[in-house]
């Protein structure tokens, strides 16, 4: 299979830089020395860990007391957060965790470390690639009020996989962060926001589309034609329809990446960087194309688009509405994909749009960079799986 990149408009040379990166490093050798963990100045209590594991609620979960069945970290499952996991309360959010094919996860054990219980969760969703499970988690912010008042609380937790005959596949152990949302200590502007999934939800606040990033879209389906200059199809002794040829093709589509600058002079930047498979050879001349001497040759692009335009957030405002002006497309119709506003949630970290009325609302996660880290933390969304 080959790969082309197809570069669209004008592009920070960073991010060129760090496809190359990306590409042409070995992941062996760049491996990053991991920091030792600080020393906290009070330990997290069971009694504080059970209050806030109590303010969690799943879509079909089951409350046991004790603790988790014991599991080796084999770095089967990964998560797309590398630390922290940063979330909101009153908001649906998402934990996506990445397995093997061959290890498909039916639910997970969520725990707060040092809780005197957890919570066995199934799985809501697995995405369309079947190596990628989602749950489905929201935080009652009545329940979590006094942790947060001082504007977050930082919880350890343990996210340990199972499979279809309930035993534990692997541990995965994060900082859990739920913030305040606030329209004064932070907002959104002058600063890199990368999305990370968008939803929609019917009216029973139940998930009915996923998007997220890296995840990949298969479509697979198998090319059926006759020889040159033949009749077909044929029919069997059963009047079933066969072809001469019949090869079967995988192709897919994914956005890497997305992320969004708003300035304070009501202008942002926006860039997308999408990736799919095509056919490079299709035989476009039906005079002369034999689908029995054809062998599809499968590349890949990526194609990467940047957006200009205005926004009328200022500090302090709970919607933002935002108009592109200009991208880097050209005439090249149906180059990138549409971005709308619509009601704001934001922390420190934290960033939700969502629009729509309950039956048919959408919501869009972006988290925040760290200031300085643009380019890591680019690299991260590349690399994804942490």
């Amino acid at each position: 299979m080959k790969t082309s990149m197809c570069w669209l408009g004008a592009a920070r040379l960073s991010v060129l830089a760090l496809l190359f990166l990306f590409c042409c490093s070995d992941p062996a050798e760049d491996e990053v020395t991991p920091k030792e963990e600080e020393e906290t100045e009070e330990e997290f209590s069971p009694e504080d860990a059970d209050a806030v594991l109590e303010a969690f609620s799943f879509t079909e979960v089951t409350k046991v007391i004790g603790s988790v069945p014991t599991v080796a970290n084999t770095s089967l499952i990964k998560t797309s957060s590398k630390d922290t996991i940063y979330t909101i309360p009153g908001i649906k959010d998402l934990i996506r965790i990445s397995h093997p094919e061959s290890r498909p996860v039916k639910g997970i054990f969520f725990a707060a470390k040092g809780s005197s219980f957890y919570y066995d969760v199934r799985i809501d969703t697995e995405e369309k690639s079947d190596t990628v499970s989602v749950i489905i988690f929201e935080i009652d912010p009545e329940k979590i009020e006094e942790e947060i008042s001082s504007g977050a609380v930082e919880v350890p937790i343990e996210i340990t996989a199972y499979d279809d005959n309930g035993q534990p596949i692997d541990i995965i152990e994060r900082i859990l962060t739920v913030e305040n949302p606030s329209v004064d200590s932070c907002n959104i502007l002058e600063h890199s926001w990368h999305w990370e999934w968008s939803v929609i939800l019917n009216m029973k606040d139940s998930l009915v589309n996923l998007n997220a990033r890296g995840e990949t879209y298969p479509n697979n389906f198998t090319f059926k034609d006759c020889c040159l200059n033949t009749y077909c199809p044929k029919y069997d002794a059963n009047q079933q329809p066969y072809y001469d040829v019949e090869i079967p093709i995988s192709l897919f589509y994914s956005i890497a990446y997305e992320w969004f600058e708003f300035y304070s002079d009501g202008l942002f930047y926006r860039e997308t960087l999408e990736r799919t498979s095509y056919i490079s050879n299709p035989g476009e001349d039906p005079a002369t194309f034999d689908p029995c001497t054809w062998q599809p040759k499968i590349d890949t692009k990526s194609e990467l688009v940047s957006y200009y335009g205005t926004h009328d957030y200022v500090p302090g405002d709970t919607n933002i509405a935002y108009r592109i002006t200009d991208d880097s497309c050209g005439d090249n119709f149906g180059c990138g994909y549409a971005s709308r506003g619509g009601q704001l949630t934001t922390s420190c970290h934290s960033m939700f749009i969502m629009h729509g009325t309950e039956g048919q609302k959408s919501i869009r996660m972006y988290t925040r960079s760290t200031a300085g880290q643009f380019e890591n933390e680019l690299l991260d969304r590349l690399t994804f799986w942490l």
